[in-house]
């Protein structure tokens, strides 16, 4: 069967890269375990902001829904600070990870934490739960993966898909967890950058929307997946086994745009728009966790309407693209039990081409 989606149309060009990375100085660097006679399936991506372990960049948090297990994001709620890497994992290496960010910080700088100041720094890990495919009994990633996932952070284009944090992870039943994706607007003081990196882990089949229709309506496929069809059946054990109740996205969001940390969690809030679009519903037991930065030295506390309009939608595209991205871009991945994730262009017989 033939099927080319109807795409959304983006109002916004894309940067370059098409990722987090053209928002400059932004750096993305994976590292990936997979092993399938240990069922594991699992990784650790990292976001370096430019500078952040020497100046704290404006920033602020918004949960969608609490359910998760990530840190940091409360004392950028009070302060309106970042000052650490961002590393996403998966649930059970959240803590690991932490600590492994820790003991780098302190090899790069004794004094944190000692006697004469007592100053600590606010690391920040944000976590889904890849437990369908991935055995966290197994193998929980720590000091290793973050330090070659570190090692691998790079400016320019970003591996998307089932890599690092996203190898293990399942959006709307199928394989696809890290995605990013960016926008450019112009202002009167000139162009600014939008970029967002994410994990998805959220969704059933039957709720993806591309273009605003589901894509059993645009692939002429039915809304029950047939049980005959094996790449179908997978997608339907992953979509139904308590899917209606869990699961989770974080997103990440960096722009040069001059924005404090009171615009920034504006900012933050207009995710969720871009997550609609794409048929998330945001469940009971789902964490949608979104953290907002600027690379700016010189944040403005009451921007311009225009700007803080063209932000708004720049994200809303963003988060819509990096979903979609993250599944076009995805590999299958054999990890727990035998347990495979379907790619969506093996479902719709077809392969979801997004944008540049």
């Amino acid at each position: 069967m033939s099927w080319v989606p109807r795409l959304p149309t983006w109002r916004m060009p894309s940067g370059p890269a098409g990722a987090i990375t053209d928002v400059p100085g932004v750096r993305v660097g994976h590292a990936s375990v997979v092993d399938a006679s240990r069922g594991v399936a699992t990784g650790v991506t990292v976001v370096v902001p430019p500078d952040v372990e020497s100046r704290p960049l404006p920033a602020a948090g918004h949960v969608i829904n609490g359910y998760g297990k990530s840190a940091g994001l409360i004392q950028i709620g009070e302060l309106g600070t970042l000052e650490s890497v961002i590393a996403f994992s998966s649930v059970f290496a959240a803590p690991g990870v932490q600590s492994a960010l820790l003991r780098r910080r302190l090899a790069q700088e004794p004094d944190v934490g000692g006697a004469p100041t007592g100053r600590s720094v606010n690391l920040v890990v944000l976590e889904c739960n890849d437990a369908f495919v991935n055995d966290p009994r197994e193998h929980t990633c720590g000091e290793g993966e973050l330090a070659a996932a570190l090692d691998a952070a790079s400016e320019g284009p970003v591996a998307e898909g089932t890599v690092g944090a996203g190898t293990g992870m399942s959006t709307f039943g199928m394989a696809g967890g890290f995605g990013t994706a960016s926008r450019m607007f112009e202002t009167g003081e000139g162009t600014h950058h939008l970029g967002v990196a994410l994990v998805s882990n959220f969704g059933v089949w039957g709720d993806l929307t591309v273009g605003g229709q589901p894509v059993q309506l645009q692939a002429g496929l039915p809304t029950e997946l047939a049980d005959s069809d094996p790449a179908h059946s997978e997608v339907a054990d992953a979509g139904t086994a308590d899917a209606e109740s869990a699961g989770s996205v974080v997103i990440v969001v960096a722009t040069d745009a001059p924005l404090d940390s009171a615009a920034l969690r504006r900012v933050a809030v207009r995710a969720q728009n871009g997550l609609a679009r794409t048929g998330c519903v945001t469940s009971h037991r789902s964490g949608e966790l979104v953290l907002a930065f600027s690379a700016t030295t010189k944040p403005v506390n009451d921007p311009d309407v225009a700007l803080l309009n063209s932000a708004f939608r720049a994200v809303a595209e963003a988060v819509e693209e990096a979903v979609l991205s993250g599944l076009a871009h995805a590999d299958p991945v054999v990890g727990r039990e035998g347990r495979r994730l379907p790619v969506l262009r093996e479902v719709t017989r077809a392969r979801l081409q997004v944008n540049p």
